[in-house]
């Protein structure tokens, strides 16, 4: 099975598709990785990036990926898809783009997979999927890939992390000091109110979207009913989320 992450299916429904018609495939949102494979003994995790976005995030983003990605128990891939060779004709000096990628493989032991273009991405997601062996049947999957030991404020943000990203976790912890504040505060507020009372916690420089607080009232308050396990059903329940 690959669980593909509900903003790169977005992105991509054209890998999705095809990945449908040779894989069992289903769509959820992934704390780390675009693409997580689960075999019958081993699970693979995988960050997709364009040559473009590789060199964009190198002096950013990337490096709290490659952590959430080193944290997690089992395989780890970084998939890069496109001409390499993009590097010079964007002004990045060569030595530096080739130091940090050995620096991702030698100190962060996390291999890169080099693919010319999408329909190589796909090849790729195939071959893993078989290699690591077929799943007969449909379980859940945790979607959280930390396992170290944390301290109370490390779990805090964490925790809150899946509800708005690390920034976002940051600033509302800051604001109200405690997870069981934040908590109280999108318990007791409708949407609309809550960014009202937000609108001078800033997130580099800005302001807390408001579908992002919406998303955060919504969650908070949504009563859990339990995951529905089994096959197909749990499948396109997964997929369609």
């Amino acid at each position: 099975m690959i669980i593909v992450d509900s903003n790169e299916a977005a992105e991509n429904k054209r890998l999705v598709e095809s990945l449908r018609k040779v894989v069992e495939v289903a769509v959820r949102p992934l704390e780390a990785g675009d693409f997580l494979i689960v075999g019958r003994e081993r699970q693979a995790l995988i960050e997709r990036k364009t040559v473009f976005d590789f060199l964009n995030s190198l002096k950013g983003r990337l490096w709290e990926q490659l952590s959430a990605l080193k944290s997690f128990e089992g395989e780890r891939r970084v998939v890069l898809e496109g001409y390499l060779g993009l590097y010079r004709k964007r002004g990045w000096k060569e030595t530096s783009v080739l130091a940090l990628m050995d620096t991702i493989i030698a100190e962060w032991g996390i291999p890169i997979i080099y693919t010319p273009d999408l329909r190589g991405t796909l090849t790729y997601l195939v071959w893993k999927d078989k290699a690591l062996g077929e799943v007969r049947e449909f379980r859940e999957y945790p979607l959280r890939v930390r396992s170290r030991d944390m301290t109370p404020e490390e779990q805090a943000l964490y925790t809150l992390e899946g509800l708005c990203g690390h920034e976002t976790a940051k600033a509302l912890l800051k604001h109200f000091q405690t997870l069981g504040n934040v908590i109280g505060f999108f318990q007791s507020n409708n949407p609309q109110v809550a960014a009202e009372r937000l609108k001078d916690v800033k997130v580099g420089g800005r302001r807390i979207p408001a579908n992002t607080i919406k998303r955060m009232v919504e969650v908070v308050n949504t009563v859990y009913t339990g995951v529905e396990k089994g096959g197909e059903a749990a499948s396109q329940d997964a997929a369609g989320s």
